[in-house]
Formats: structure tokens, C-alpha cells, sequence
């Protein structure tokens, strides 16, 4: 789960009557023969009357926010847990707004908000999981601000690919608001999205993700529920957290 142009025979068909229309014929076949070699056959030849083209209808501009973007975290739990139109709010009838201090040095960040342990999301094992994680190289993941790109749950279980960069820019967004000095990132959906870059190219070193005119240092490894239904690589999500504790964990 970590990760996500027909031409009908009307327009075929159109294509090669509209073709003929352009050589100046009405219909591939006359009841009278033409000469196409006489000097006259071009003007006795009937032409088919122009047809005014419509013109294109121009791009729809992007769509602005439903609903203006919190300014704080406190407004911004409130607007999701009301159900506002915000991004990701909208795949489920349970919304999940973030969780943790809102003054904090790691921010982490899941596609879906099945990282904690509540009968909604029925994934205690994938909670219990990143709370051992992060304990192992010092992080107490009650001192960190967890969130999601989805904030209610879809119904495939999937965050919809078309919207990652919606998803992305309100994650952003979030990032502006909390200012962590370092971020994990989890899962290929919630890299893809923030880094443009796949899991497995992104966890080789540490990336950046710029916030306010600086670079973040950013972990990228495997989401909770793929070292659960993997568990042969959990040795390379400990040699990533490992990598992550040397350069930003004091």
C-alpha cells in the first residue's frame, strides 16, 4: 500500500469526414465523374462551405481555498475536528487533527493518521511501533507534533495521488506554523509528496526541506505498518534513524 487517451470511433470517424471537407469534397463519392486532369475541374468542383471552428474555452484558473488556512495550531485542530473544508479533510466522516506540543524540535509527519492509537483508526501496533522508534535514539514521541496529510481517513486506505500537492502545500503550511528544527517523514506517499522523490532514492541521506529561508533537516524512512508487515527491513529503518540521530538528535 506505501504507494498509486481513448480516441473513440466517433472521433476516428469524425477525423476522416472532416479530412475530406478540407479537400473539398462533400462525400467520397459524386453521381457524376469529375475530370481532375481538366484545367477546369478545380472551379467546377464544388467546395464545402467553411465551418466556423469554436473556440477554445480557456484553462480554469486554480481554485482558491474552500476556506482561508488557520493561522495557529489551536485553530487549526478546531477546523479539522469541525469538519472545515480544508485539505484532507474530506475523505471520511471521522476527522484526526494533529497531535503533540505545538512548540517542538521534531515534527512528524504520516500520509494517514493511523500513527496513533484511538478505535477509529484501530492501528494501536503502528503507535506503539513509532514510539519505540524514536525512543531508541532519544525522541519521546509525546514531545513531538504528529500530523498527516489525510486528516480523515479515505476509504481505500490510500491518499489519493492526484491530491499530494494540495495535501502538500497545507503540510507546509503546518511546517510554518510549528517551526521544528527537524522533521521525519513517513511512508512513500507523505515523501513523495514533500520531497518530489521516492522512498527508496530519499532515505539514502538525510534531505532538507526549506522553512523559512532554511533547510530542515528531514528523515525519510519506512511508515510503522510496512516494518509490521515487513519485518525483514526493519536493520534499514534502524540504520536510517540511526543516521538521523547522529546529524540532528543531541
Amino acid at each position: 500500500m506505501e504507494d498509486r487517451a481513448e480516441t473513440s470511433t466517433f472521433a476516428v470517424v469524425e477525423s476522416l469526414t472532416g479530412w475530406w471537407a478540407l479537400a473539398g469534397l462533400d462525400s467520397a463519392v459524386s453521381d457524376s465523374a469529375v475530370n481532375w486532369l481538366a484545367d477546369d475541374a478545380l472551379e467546377k468542383t464544388p467546395t464545402a462551405p467553411l465551418v466556423d471552428t469554436p473556440a477554445k474555452k480557456p484553462a480554469e484558473p486554480v481554485k482558491a481555498p474552500a476556506s482561508a488556512w488557520p493561522t495557529d495550531i489551536a485553530e487549526l485542530r478546531q477546523m479539522v475536528a469541525s469538519g472545515a473544508p480544508l485539505p484532507g479533510n474530506a475523505y471520511g466522516p471521522v476527522r484526526f487533527p494533529s497531535v503533540g506540543p505545538i512548540s517542538c524540535d521534531v515534527m512528524v509527519i504520516s500520509d494517514l493518521p493511523d500513527i496513533i492509537a484511538t478505535p477509529e483508526t484501530t492501528m494501536p501496533l503502528n503507535a506503539a511501533l513509532l514510539h519505540r522508534m524514536l525512543s531508541a535514539v532519544g525522541i519521546d514521541v509525546t514531545d513531538c507534533y504528529c500530523t498527516w496529510l489525510a486528516t480523515s481517513m479515505p476509504s481505500t486506505a490510500e491518499v489519493p495521488e492526484n491530491d499530494l500537492p494540495e495535501l502538500a502545500a497545507f503540510m507546509r503550511h503546518q511546517i510554518q506554523l510549528i517551526g521544528p528544527t527537524s522533521l521525519v517523514i513517513l511512508g512513500s506517499a507523505a515523501c513523495k509528496a514533500l520531497l518530489g522523490q521516492e522512498l527508496m532514492q530519499a532515505r539514502a541521506e538525510l534531505c532538507d526541506v526549506e522553512h523559512d529561508g532554511l533547510n530542515v533537516p528531514t528523515l525519510v524512512t519506512f511508515h510503522p505498518r510496512t516494518l509490521i508487515a515487513r519485518p525483514a527491513i526493519k536493520k534499514q529503518a534502524w540504520s536510517d534513524l540511526q543516521m538521523f540521530a547522529k546529524r540532528v538528535v543531541q
